[in-house]
């Protein structure tokens, strides 16, 4: 095969209309001529979300005859380098040819008469008798289970996928094995740095198909193009569907989603398509059913418009069971469905899983998974001792405030532990002593607090603190460094199990002896009406909201939401795990389960948020705090809501108890 090497064309780049040739790959192999393009996409883009700039599927109509690849990358200092592979088909199915998606499935097979062409030094050119490509949506291991000659069992041109999961990693490759080459590779299908290669990966402790090696953030541009050859083509007019336009809507069929053993759950989905016309194939619904029961099923429906698809579970045991969705367009990618910003106004936020949720089963019997320490109360007895060592002195800089009604404050206080509370204070002006109602806002994961706040209330003490004692009103870069040096073993902040095995070292301790601080600084103030003080905070902040109300006897109203860290040891009876630092037992000391038990009371908790969706802090973990508080108290399930997302008009469930 003859090939040339040279830049292309500002011309040659730009979006073409469906025709016989498809100059890109012309100008680079003149022997590949009387090829379509079938779809055109950037690796670099994030693919799976980003989806195809051009994708002519639905308009070829033909027997395929040939199908190739043209690969090529453009680095930051402008090179240039790409590689050709055609084959014969392994499928007349052109929606299988691109990027895996959830339908495609797994292929890994050898292809005959393979052809390649690059400008890549190392690289085999020419003709050769077989070759054999691994196209795939989900993850995969380095066993050769294919049992390709000469692959090794590493991560090569022979590697093993996954089959009991279609989402996941991605692999894209197409091999020589016949050269022990992988001709090129493109993994790590949804994000922008993925990996990204032409020839063997040269890095000697790389993997050869390069997985595990991000390269996208190399490249200024990435192209793929993926061409076909066919016999008695027709060129087709396909129905363009508007995936915008679609509104799906999920309900649970009943007004508790608290269930017996046994009983049956019913999720009722409906998809709305706004009255357009839709192509021959049916778009379908694939669910997906886990719990805490380590019951697994799924399934696929084909999808009516506006007629109700009911999807039916249940289980027998004391726990939740979840269930996700996913709308899939008559090509099998997952379709993202459109919503309103949830706080920007006027903007649009896209979601590929239309659904997750779930129910639950006697969860008013939910208990924490292993047993509190013996000296939980004799550690924070000496947690207190330490902190009242420190004497009480702070600096407070006034800054300027958004609201005229406030004065605003950057606050620093002397804690025990390595670092000081800081954040930002408001109080209204000209306030009176004693006349004021404070709360205390903790925050999730991250930074948090950098900046004074935009909104500030006029009627209240209000302060907001990070939860890691950093220097206020910095640049971006000493942020990062910050972080950079929080790490432990190189595991995030407080994620290092070798740090969590002692709880006087581990990172939560310094964050819960400034939670107290931060309490005992606002009820100093003057102004403070010694009655009211609230702490408020989600998700990591919902965690220190939860140690507020059981370390401090005064605050009397609690308001976490999607709290974190709730029942660390769930994973010990295999409930469904969430995002968290791995149990080991020294963070029995800060599981809010074990908290929750001591919040007095006269302290009102309002778990303003549980998602039945969210397996960040998994609603199991949330109910068994809910269960353990021994006061008032209310909680507020949110059906298909995740972490970070509710559906708009989503059933609420609510509990309370007094």
């Amino acid at each position: 095969m003859k090939f040339k090497s040279f830049a292309l064309s500002a011309l040659a780049l730009g979006m073409l209309p469906l025709s016989a040739a498809v100059p890109e790959l012309e100008q680079l192999v003149p022997d590949a001529k009387g090829y379509e393009l079938i779809y055109q996409f950037s690796p670099i883009a994030g693919a799976r979300s980003a989806g195809y700039k051009q994708d002519n599927s639905d308009a070829l109509s033909g027997t395929l005859k040939r199908i190739g690849y043209l690969l090529k990358l453009t680095d930051k200092q402008g090179k240039e380098t790409w590689v050709y592979a055609e084959m014969d088909p392994f499928t007349q199915d052109l929606y299988k040819v691109g990027v895996p998606n959830a339908s495609s499935g797994v292929i890994q097979t050898y292809v005959n008469n393979l052809k390649v062409a690059s400008n890549v030094p190392g690289v085999a050119t020419g003709t050769f008798e077989k070759g054999n490509i691994e196209f795939w949506q989900g993850n995969y291991g380095s066993g050769n289970s294919q049992k390709i000659p000469g692959a090794t069992g590493k991560y090569d041109f022979g590697d093993a996928p996954d089959k009991t999961n279609n989402a996941g990693y991605g692999s894209m490759q197409v091999h020589n094995y016949l050269k022990k080459q992988t001709v090129f590779a493109f993994n790590s299908h949804g994000t922008p740095n993925c990996d990204l290669g032409i020839g063997n990966n040269p890095n000697p402790k790389g993997h050869p198909d390069w997985t595990f090696q991000p390269t996208g953030n190399k490249y200024k541009s990435a192209e793929m193009y993926v061409v076909g050859k066919f016999d008695n083509l027709k060129k087709l007019n396909p129905v363009k569907v508007d995936n915008s336009k679609i509104k799906f809507s999920a309900k649970l069929d009943r007004a508790n989603p608290d269930y017996k053993p046994g009983e049956t759950m019913k999720f009722t989905f409906v998809v709305d398509f706004g009255g357009q016309k839709l192509p021959d194939k049916p778009y379908t619904l694939f669910w997906k059913r886990t719990g805490d029961d380590g019951i697994t099923k799924s399934g696929t429906v084909n999808v009516v418009p506006n007629q109700p698809i009911e999807v039916t579970t249940s289980s027998d045991k004391p726990g939740f069971v979840r269930v996700e969705a996913w709308l899939r367009d008559h090509k099998g990618n997952n379709v993202g469905l459109v919503y309103p910003h949830p706080w920007q106004k006027g903007k649009t936020l896209t979601r590929t899983k239309a659904f997750d949720g779930g129910a639950g089963v006697q969860i008013a019997t939910l208990k924490q998974a292993v047993p509190e320490p013996q000296d939980f109360d004799a550690f924070w007895a000496k947690q207190k001792a330490k902190l009242d060592k420190v004497p009480l002195k702070y600096t407070m800089t006034e800054v300027q405030p958004s609201n005229a009604k406030v004065k605003q404050y950057a606050v620093s206080i002397d804690c025990a532990g390595p670092r000081p509370v800081t954040g930002y204070l408001s109080i209204p002006v000209n306030a009176k002593p004693k006349s004021l109602k404070a709360v205390v806002n903790y925050q999730g994961y991250g930074t948090g607090v950098q900046k004074p706040a935009g909104w500030l209330p006029g009627d209240k003490i209000n302060f907001t603190i990070n939860a890691h004692g950093y220097d206020l009103g910095k640049d971006a870069a000493y942020y990062n460094d910050f972080f950079a040096k929080i790490k432990s073993n190189n595991q995030i902040y407080a994620f290092d199990p070798k740090q969590n095995a002692d709880p006087e070292q581990a990172y939560f301790n310094g964050m819960a002896l400034r939670v107290m601080r931060s309490l005992q600084f606002v009820k100093s103030l003057p102004q403070w009406d010694g009655k009211n003080l609230q702490a408020n905070g989600g998700s990591q902040g919902g965690l220190q909201t939860v140690w507020a109300a059981a370390l401090d006897p005064q605050v009397n109203l609690a308001t976490p939401s999607i709290p974190w860290c709730a029942d660390f040891g769930a994973t010990t009876i295999k409930r469904l795990n969430g995002w968290r630092p791995s149990y080991v037992p020294g963070l029995n000391y800060y599981d809010i389960v074990n908290h929750a038990k001591r919040i007095p009371k006269t302290c009102q908790v309002n778990i303003t948020k549980a998602g039945l969706g969210d397996y960040t802090c998994p609603p199991s973990g949330v109910t068994v705090l809910y269960n353990n508080i021994p006061g008032p108290k209310k909680i507020k399930y949110i059906q298909g809501a995740d972490h970070g997302f509710n559906p708009p008009g989503a059933q609420v469930f609510e509990m309370e108890s007094k």
